[in-house]
């Protein structure tokens, strides 16, 4: 896949989008089906099931293309690709080769509805039910910020199907749309528009045996092994909006004059937009070795929260410095960098907040030191 074909549907067709996606707090119709055509809800799945297959590293540099101009769409690749790569390495054959192709080709978008009223970073707590009755389980309960929750067809979804057993009683599905899942408006969020963030209903779906990914109790382990990996290309997202938030910082302070000279002669200007650059560079070639540890097979848990961590808060401080760099200009609605300052913050919760990758990272450390 040339990324100069996804760089220029970014620049012509997301770029002219945003800001309708930001205020309607939709992606249109017409531009979800320019995304499937451009195989962009098939990037990593293999060739034969009709998917792209570009290596993981291609699907990072992708990802962060794209959050340069609309982090929403960002996130809604993100989060399909991180559902099938759940039922790639952990789903039967048959569930592959029935659902791949139509996931490959867009014709049915992925959610993964994980957290509940609830239950949120502590995923053991999840009481969605899923009780056996016969060859089907039948599901009652409700998922909440369910990014995609409005344009899915399909769910992976982690349910009780054992009360008392803590993580041990949970199991994952691949539900379908049709099997009765109900899914409320798009969630009027600050940031994340256009993600199709809403609350999915649960009311007595029914969904075949066959239909569990991995087996019944191991939804738990097979949950965290997908979100560990998923915080790399989540990193991308963050990535992305840092270096937009940089370049357009520093586009203006070259343009924008004070005392008859350019605002970025001032080291209280140039100086922090340095320190920003170098801190991008970093976590880029961080993220770029774990893309390659994953590639091989790699599962690097505690990286993947160090990058997660460090990235989403790097957008978080390149998008503040980028609205003061530009004054009173940097609060416009109008201006790219206050939409991605709200998005910015939303990654410091999505995904695990930075307080649960703390918490990953000191046990790693522990492990690691403990005597």
């Amino acid at each position: 896949m040339a990324i100069e074909e996804v760089r220029e549907f970014v620049e012509k067709e997301v770029g002219r989008w945003s800001n309708e996606i930001d205020r309607r707090n939709l992606i249109p119709e017409q531009l979800l089906r320019e995304m499937a055509s451009l195989g962009l809800f098939g990037l990593t799945i293999p060739k034969e099931y009709g998917g792209k297959g570009i290596s993981v590293n291609g699907f990072l540099e992708v990802l962060e293309l794209v959050s340069k101009e609309c982090p929403s769409i960002a996130h809604v690749i993100f989060l399909h690709s991180m559902a099938y790569d759940i039922l790639l390495k952990f789903g039967s054959d048959g569930l592959k080769e029935r659902y791949l192709p139509e996931i490959a080709t867009g014709r049915r978008i992925l959610a993964l509805p994980f957290t509940e009223p609830k239950s949120g970073t502590d995923l053991a707590a999840v009481e969605l039910k899923a009780t056996r009755e016969g060859d089907f389980y039948v599901l009652n309960g409700v998922k909440t910020l369910a990014t995609n929750g409005i344009y899915a067809g399909l769910f992976v979804v982690l349910a009780r199907t054992r009360e008392q057993e803590g993580h041990k009683g949970l199991t994952l599905f691949l539900v379908e749309k049709e099997d009765g899942v109900a899914s409320t408006e798009p969630l009027d969020l600050m940031s994340s528009r256009g993600a199709g963030v809403s609350i999915l209903k649960f009311e007595n779906v029914r969904v075949h045996k066959n239909r569990i990914i991995g087996s019944e109790g191991k939804g738990f382990i097979l949950a965290v092994k997908g979100l560990a990996l998923g915080r790399v290309p989540f990193s991308s997202i963050a990535i992305g909006i840092a270096k937009c938030a940089l370049e357009e910082a520093v586009k203006w302070s070259l343009k924008r004059k004070s005392f008859g000279r350019p605002i970025f002669e001032n080291q209280a200007i140039s100086f922090p937009l340095a320190e920003i650059a170098a801190e991008l560079e970093a976590v880029r070639a961080l993220r770029d070795e774990l893309g390659t540890r994953i590639e091989r097979g790699d599962i690097p848990v505690a990286e993947a929260s160090m990058v997660k961590l460090l990235s989403s808060e790097l957008a978080v401080k390149a998008t503040r410095l980028a609205i003061q760099v530009m004054g009173g200009w940097g609060l416009s609605s109008s201006v790219k960098v206050s939409r991605l300052y709200r998005d910015a913050k939303a990654l410091e919760i999505a995904e695990g907040t930075s307080e649960a990758q703390k918490m990953i990272i000191a046990r790693q450390l522990l492990k690691k030191y403990k005597r």
